[in-house]
């Protein structure tokens, strides 16, 4: 009996398994982020989702050895997530497209775009952010200064600010305000009692400045900046590119 195939049979099959990775041990890690993909999808809005995928890519950039290293595990984390398909990971992967490694973001917008997910609510707003405003809080301690710049979703929605500490030239506190009005009650207490002065800052300075600040960052040892610094580091990243 001949063991040939019929004619016109297919002669290449995809065999089920995990996608080529970069760096393969890796993947239970990139499998957990998978299942956390269920907790993004309750963030509540656009700003508290990117936070969380700040916060994740944070991790896996304090884990990197080099910026190389965390371009790699980001692209090696695109192609789990797109195998997976689920609607978590698609939201992830809306994230990394507007938040992740510069040559990583096509790769995870394409991957989304394959998915017939149509993701959260606030899934549109990612990334879609206007700055509107900035300004220099001093306090009088020596060598140490805050941005502060503001920002707001294209629609109108989700006032909130950067704010980036710098003592040096480097960014040593970096966070995001969310609590616009706790935060203007409090500049204007501080004020009232004298300990910190308000400047205005122009928007194109406060980029200047704040560009300069984050890639003094690139040669300082990761070792020396904390997990909060880390988490955050992602969204920083994404706003400060929008200044002018």
């Amino acid at each position: 009996m001949s063991t040939e195939p019929p004619a016109g049979a297919n002669l290449f099959r995809v065999v089920p398994g995990p996608p080529k990775l970069a760096l393969p041990g890796l993947l239970p890690v990139y499998e957990l982020y998978v299942r956390a993909g269920a907790e993004l999808l309750r963030q509540s809005s656009a700003l508290s989702a990117e936070l969380w995928i700040s916060a994740q890519l944070g991790e896996l950039y304090a884990a990197a050895p080099d910026d190389e290293g965390f371009a790699k595990a980001v692209s090696d984390l695109v192609k789990v997530l797109r195998r997976a398909g689920t609607p978590g990971a698609h939201a992830f992967l809306l994230g990394i497209a507007e938040s992740g490694p510069p040559d990583v973001r096509g790769s995870a917008a394409k991957a989304a775009g394959e998915l017939p997910h149509e993701g959260p609510g606030w899934a549109a707003l990612l990334g879609e952010v206007i700055a509107i405003d900035a300004c220099t809080i001093q306090d009088g301690t020596l060598d140490r200064d805050q941005l502060l710049v503001e920002y707001r979703y294209r629609d109108g929605s989700g006032h909130h600010a950067l704010s980036v500490t710098l003592s040096g030239g480097l960014p040593v506190q970096v966070i995001a305000v969310g609590d616009m009005m706790g935060m203007r009650s409090e500049i204007k207490r501080v004020m009232e009692e004298g300990e910190c002065v308000v400047a205005s800052l122009p928007l194109e300075l406060a980029g200047n400045r704040l560009r300069d600040a984050f890639e003094s960052v690139r040669k300082v040892p990761k070792a020396e900046m904390g997990t909060p610094f880390h988490a955050v580091l992602a969204l920083a990243n994404t706003r400060v590119a929008l200044l002018p």
